[in-house]
């Protein structure tokens, strides 16, 4: 069945807003009832109001520790991943095809050049860093540009390009900085237990539990739909600003031949590439759910649809 493009990339956008706003909401509901049926005041439960008051100092104290943090994130992700992943800054002259091709594609949007990398590395794969072109990054993998024709790198670029254009690191970004604020929560928790009551010090292994659960399960499900969500979104983007669904297809095909890339072990680093530069793993009942990216027949019916 034909589906707009642009309906495509609203209806990605909302779902993906949804997802967004699950992380402080499931944050917050969270801190209220354990506030609520842990912690007591003067020896009494404390009531709804005064653990929704309390819940707000909590956030109050935690702000500071969530700015720095996102500051400290905010400044220095780029270079950090940039060096992780192996990649090295090249200018117009050692590559000017490359150049020329992300260049024309941010002039027709009256964006910034980004900084262009290149992984010299044997596999086909690509990722971009920062939500802003002046200060963005573009990296490409060496086999990627060899490999691949020139429509087919354009749509590649188109695809990075929108990930900046909609400021998927910055999404990313937030997300690590919520999980890093459970796990400070949790241990809150842990050194609080003399602020419960003894009737209540029973609850707080459980609480502490399901604060695991919120940590290691809830909230990385919902990054990895998160991440694919986004993924069908810059494919969407790609073929929006090169007017050629093919060319993405034909790129997406050839790329996930081989789109691993060795110095990448994480995935949160993963997400912010093309497809998956991570060991390819048995699928399994639960491997889309547990995925950065979702399936290559997926993303190509999405764009045989448009």
């Amino acid at each position: 069945m034909y589906k707009g493009i642009q309906s495509s990339m609203w209806e990605n956008s909302l779902r993906s807003i949804f997802l967004l706003l699950s992380f402080p909401i499931l944050l917050w509901i969270f801190v209220v009832i354990a506030l609520r049926f842990v912690f007591s005041q003067d020896g009494q439960q404390l009531s709804m109001a005064e653990s929704l008051l309390l819940a707000n100092d909590v956030f109050l104290v935690l702000g500071p520790i969530i700015l720095v943090w996102g500051i400290i994130s905010f400044f220095f992700h780029r270079q950090m991943i940039f060096a992780f992943a192996g990649a090295k800054p090249i200018t117009r002259k050692e590559v000017p095809e490359l150049y020329n091709i992300v260049e024309n594609l941010c002039i027709s949007r009256w964006l910034f050049i980004p900084k262009i990398g290149i992984i010299e590395d044997d596999s086909m794969n690509a990722f971009a860093l920062g939500w802003n072109a002046d200060n963005a990054r573009v990296v490409f993998s060496r086999w990627l540009i060899n490999k691949l024709n020139k429509a087919e790198i354009e749509a590649v670029a188109a695809h990075e390009l929108t990930h900046i254009i909609n400021k998927d690191s910055l999404l990313m970004i937030i997300i690590v900085v919520f999980v890093g604020v459970v796990s400070i929560l949790w241990h809150i928790l842990i050194r609080m237990r003399g602020g419960s009551r003894d009737g209540k010090a029973n609850m707080i292994p459980l609480i502490g539990l399901l604060l695991l659960i919120l940590w290691y399960l809830v909230y990385p499900l919902i990054r990895l739909a998160l991440s694919r969500k986004r993924e069908f979104l810059a494919d969407a983007g790609a073929v929006s600003l090169t007017k050629d669904k093919y060319a993405m297809i034909s790129a997406l095909q050839k790329i996930s031949v081989n789109p691993r890339i060795e110095k990448i072990k994480q995935d949160t680093m993963a997400a912010m590439c093309i497809e998956s530069p991570l060991k390819a793993k048995k699928p399994w009942f639960f491997s889309t759910l547990l995925a950065t990216h979702p399936p290559i027949e997926d993303r190509i019916k999405a764009l045989e649809s448009y």
